[in-house]
């Protein structure tokens, strides 16, 4: 994959975090609020095994989008790293 495609796959992963995530914890504090407009209606166990549904895919989101951020990262080199660039002595 390319450094473009792991950009891609990490800002992907970072959105449907960000959107698993706020809709959890909508969930559990306003418990009587449709789950991201309903869309997960049709899950068994209630608010519970929806709630547990959309921390799943925020969790595997977040692993995704992480394991995306390091492959990029090693491929172009870390902040920091000296890479090639060595110090030359002149004699």
């Amino acid at each position: 994959m390319r450094e473009g495609g792991f950009g891609a796959l990490e800002a992907v992963g970072m959105a449907i975090t960000a959107l698993a995530a706020q809709a959890v914890i909508r969930g559990l504090l306003n418990q009587d609020s449709e789950l991201l407009w309903g869309i997960f209606d049709w899950v068994p166990g209630g608010l519970a095994g929806r709630v547990t549904l959309l921390g799943s895919i925020a969790l595997v989101a977040t692993v995704l989008g992480g394991w995306a951020h390091t492959h990029r990262e090693s491929d172009a080199g870390r902040a920091g790293d000296a890479g090639e660039i060595r110090c030359r002595e002149t004699a």
